[in-house]
C-alpha cells in the first residue's frame, strides 16, 4: 500500500509545475549566492554551498509538501482512503517518501558545483560527501515537518506557512546566546548547527540520529493527526 501511495504522489507532484519552478528558482539563487561566496573567499571550497542550500531548502520543502495531506482532506479523498482501509502509517510514510525523493531530485543538480570546483581546484572529498549526506538528511527532516503540517489542515497555504514556521524555529534554535544554559540546550535542536557539522566533513552519529529521530517523530505525529481526523 505504501508503494502505491509513493507512486501516485510522485506522479501527481511531477505532473504539476511546482518541482520545476521551485527547482529553477532554487538553483538560480544557490548559484548566485555560491559564486558570490567563492569571490569573497578567493578559494575553490565547497563548504559555503551547504548552509546556503539548507536555508533555501527551508523555503522549498513546504512548497513540495503543502498539498500532500491537506489536498486529500480538502477534496474528501482522505476520508475515502480511510474508509477503504488504507492505514494512516502507510499514507503518511508514502507521502513523506514521495516528497523526500522529489526534494532530492530537485537539488541533485547542485552536484555540478562540485565538478566546477574540481576543474578550478582540488576540493577535499570528505566535506563534499559528508555535506551532501547532511543535506539529504536535512531534506528528510524538512519534508517530515511538511507532512506533519499538511496533516493538521485542509488548506495548502496554511500547511506551507506552518511547515515554514516549524523549519525556521529549528533552524534558528541556537540564537539564544544571551542565556548560556538556554543557548546550550537549544543548540542541540538547531538544524543549522547540525548541517554545519556535516559541511565541515564530520559524520557525527549524534547528528545523524537527531535527524532520524526528528523524522520519525514528525511522521508519528502526522499519523496521529490522520487518525484523529478519522475518529472525528
Amino acid at each position: 500500500m505504501t508503494r502505491a501511495v509513493i507512486r501516485k504522489d510522485l506522479a501527481v507532484l511531477w505532473s504539476s509545475p511546482i518541482p520545476y519552478v521551485v527547482g529553477a528558482l532554487f538553483h538560480l539563487a544557490l548559484g548566485l549566492l555560491f559564486v558570490d561566496q567563492l569571490a569573497v573567499r578567493r578559494q575553490a571550497v565547497i563548504q559555503p554551498l551547504f548552509p546556503l542550500a539548507g536555508f533555501l531548502l527551508l523555503v522549498m520543502a513546504p512548497l513540495l509538501t503543502m498539498r500532500s495531506l491537506a489536498e486529500e482532506a480538502r477534496t474528501g479523498t482522505l476520508a475515502v482512503l480511510q474508509a477503504a482501509g488504507v492505514r494512516a502509517r502507510a499514507l503518511v510514510v508514502g507521502k513523506w517518501v514521495a516528497a523526500w525523493v522529489t526534494a532530492l531530485a530537485v537539488f541533485a543538480p547542485a552536484l555540478l558545483f562540485v565538478l566546477l570546483l574540481a576543474s578550478w581546484g582540488d576540493p577535499d572529498p570528505g566535506p563534499v560527501i559528508a555535506g551532501f549526506i547532511g543535506l539529504a538528511l536535512f531534506a528528510a527532516t524538512l519534508t517530515g515537518l511538511g507532512v506533519l503540517a499538511s496533516s493538521v489542515t485542509s488548506s495548502q497555504p496554511v500547511a506551507a506557512i506552518i511547515a515554514l514556521f516549524l523549519a525556521l524555529v529549528f533552524w534558528f534554535a541556537d540564537v539564544a546566546d544571551d542565556a548560556p544554559r538556554a543557548g546550550s540546550l537549544l543548540l542541540r535542536f538547531s538544524l543549522r548547527e547540525r548541517l554545519r557539522s556535516f559541511a565541515s566533513g564530520v559524520l557525527d552519529t549524534s547528528d545523524i540520529a537527531w535527524f532520524v529521530l526528528l523524522v520519525v517523530a514528525t511522521l508519528l505525529l502526522a499519523g496521529q493527526a490522520i487518525e484523529g481526523r478519522k475518529l472525528r
